[in-house]
């Protein structure tokens, strides 16, 4: 059994040099179940640079090196990411982290660097084919441990195949609410992970949260369909955030609070608006009124969006002191000093609340979180909700619709653009392909190309060989004839189901029989019922009532959190799931400290400010 040095040092060989070998005497689960455990503060000041553990990291991390699965929830800015990277560099193989955003993966992969840790990769849709193909090649060759992917990627058979030769020590799922249909961010790409887990056999799987209530905890765990995890949860609470909430029943009004609190307040911070249109008038409004501000939101290009990012970044003169947004800044924003975080429309759930305003003050020093409260945003959300919400004529006009593309027996390809072409956004297309399969209509497979580059390498003779079987000796006599195939027309006329086609092509490659090339950019579908059946069933049956009702409830709760008359800290942790005393108030909040009350200016200087 090797020494906690000697463990630190193997770790040393591996990590500190760009391009190294792998290291030559793995550590193993064994090794870390003792004596690393005196070792971990170490090696958390030594490649982290921090001098302690917060509350619950260090029992987390624990686990993990054991093999243990664990749920954490832990507030936003506690520093989830710390107890999956540590142990990633303590364990013998590979860590995968799926996460969702481009930009949460590189601001991480960009920090590890920066200190000196150079083992590890991300693999999404930002790298050229270069970049991706020089990443893949440092994985093939063992110099990764912790490798950052987008859930998207799990969608590839010949992906997942690269990642089945690789030992997985951990496989962990970052905002692990986005499995949930039930949860306030559910995105559809994060349903692939359960068959990927099952198919890696990964020795423990880590699941990470900062905003999931027991109702959502519990739907991710039936999903992923995994043995029950430790479950650690630090409270939802931080006591060095203040929270405010000011009703505002015209726009007038929130211009002038804005006004009147910024005039009073230093530091960089982020108003959140609901709409595009808003975040470029309030920004537009600021800029007249002498701060450094600027808008962002999707719509914006990818320079634009970086520029404005980057000023946020920058304390110096040319820097920004606020940032006008729609929800998308903010997430993987590493930012530890940000003082305030200001919504300029009440958002569709607490915990979306929670979330954004939890970018503040991740340094732990004071910061504020203020709500500008309007009774109309409710009906804001109530449309968002009945618009995004699944129904009837849509899903059985886009079953039908599937019916209708190419096929291959039971089985459907197409590029979502071609739905796209038929009214429906590229969101309701996942989200109803989704829903589709829960209900038992349809099964989604893994992505296939529309065109291949095929290059074959054997003789004649290798076509009796016992190495492969008489189906792919099949495969390559078709395959030698041809040197570009479309899949479709190329499986109709062999009667082999396209994932049949690809799960050959990767056995032939890896057996050195052939090379292939093709983008994988349909997807491939699994009809297990028709559109008659589906228009036959009620609105019960398919549970639109339920989800409707789970969406309108997540609004009424963040109703009753801006007009609450007791503590709001009280509500919010009851409604994440914590047991709390009868007489407990936060005294961080506007109604337990009325120092941080805000008061509405009269309308005649509202308007004079707006002027």
């Amino acid at each position: 059994m090797k020494t906690p040095q000697e463990l630190l040092q193997n770790i040393d060989e591996l990590l500190n040099t760009p391009g190294a070998s792998p290291i030559s005497s793995p550590v193993s689960v064994a090794d870390l179940q003792d004596e690393t455990a005196d070792e971990l503060l170490p090696a958390l000041q030594k490649y982290f640079g921090y001098a302690d553990f917060r509350e619950g990291q260090r029992e987390v991390v624990e686990k993990i090196l054991k093999g243990e699965n664990i749920l954490a929830a832990f507030p936003t800015g506690y520093g989830k990411s710390l107890c999956y990277q540590l142990p990633a560099l303590m364990l013998p193989g590979i860590t995968v982290v799926v996460s969702p955003l481009i930009s949460l993966m590189k601001d991480q992969v960009d920090a590890l660097r920066e200190q000196r840790i150079y083992a590890v990769a991300l693999l999404n849709s930002s790298l050229s084919w270069e970049e991706y193909r020089a990443e893949l090649e440092r994985l093939e060759r063992g110099e990764i441990k912790l490798l950052y992917i987008a859930p998207e990627r799990f969608r590839s058979r010949r992906f997942l195949n690269l990642l089945n030769s690789h030992q997985i020590s951990l496989f962990v799922i970052d905002e692990a609410h986005c499995i949930s249909q039930w949860g306030h961010d559910f995105r559809p790409s994060y349903l692939a992970l359960r068959d990927a887990i099952r198919e890696l056999h990964p020795s423990s799987i880590a699941l990470f949260t900062a905003t999931a209530t027991h109702g959502v905890r519990k739907d991710i765990l039936e999903h992923l369909e995994i043995q029950p995890p430790q479950v650690f949860t630090r409270g939802i609470e931080r006591l060095n955030l203040k929270f405010s909430v000011c009703e505002a029943l015209i726009e007038a009004e929130k211009y002038a609070l804005l006004d009147e609190y910024l005039q009073q307040r230093e530091g960089k911070g982020i108003v959140y608006a609901g709409r595009r249109r808003e975040t470029e008038e309030i920004a537009s409004h600021l800029k007249k009124r002498g701060h450094r501000a600027d808008f962002y939101h999707a719509g914006r290009t990818d320079v634009e969006r970086k520029r404005v990012q980057d000023r946020f970044f920058d304390d110096g003169p040319e820097g920004l002191d606020l940032v006008v947004a729609t929800n998308a800044f903010g997430m993987g924003i590493d930012k530890s000093d940000i003082r305030y975080i200001i919504h300029w429309t009440m958002t569709g759930t607490l915990e979306q609340y929670y979330q954004e305003a939890g970018r503040a003050g991740r340094d732990g020093e004071t910061a504020h979180c203020i709500l500008l409260y309007c009774p109309d945003d409710r009906g804001l959300h109530e449309w968002f909700v009945n618009e995004s919400a699944p129904n009837k004529p849509d899903l059985l006009k886009l079953l039908k619709l599937i019916e209708t593309f190419p096929s291959v027996g039971n089985l459907r390809m197409f590029a979502v653009e071609d739905l796209e072409l038929s009214d429906f956004n590229a969101d309701k297309i996942r989200v109803g392909i989704s829903y589709l399969e829960k209900l038992g209509f349809l099964r989604r497979l893994y992505n296939v190309p529309s065109r291949l580059s095929v290059r074959t390498r054997l003789f004649e003779s290798s076509l009796t060989e016992e190495i492969i079987d008489e189906s792919q000796k099949v495969l390559l006599r078709h395959l030698r004839s041809q040197s570009e195939l479309n899949v479709l027309d190329f499986c109709r006329g062999l009667n082999l189901r396209p994932d049949q086609l690809m799960e050959q092509l990767i056995d032939l490659q890896s057996a050195e029989y052939l090379r292939y090339w093709g983008t994988e950019d349909l997807v491939l579908i699994e009809l297990l019922e028709d559109s008659d059946l589906f228009a036959s069933m009620s609105a019960d049956q398919m549970g639109f009532e339920d989800y409707l009702l789970s969406k309108n409830r997540q609004i009424d709760q963040i109703v009753f959190y801006s007009l609450a008359e007791g503590c709001r800290g009280r509500l919010v942790r009851e409604y994440f799931g914590e047991t709390i005393e009868a007489d407990y108030r936060c005294g961080s909040c506007d109604l337990c400290d009325p120092n941080l009350r805000l008061v509405p200016l009269n309308k005649e200087n509202d308007n004079a400010n707006i002027q």
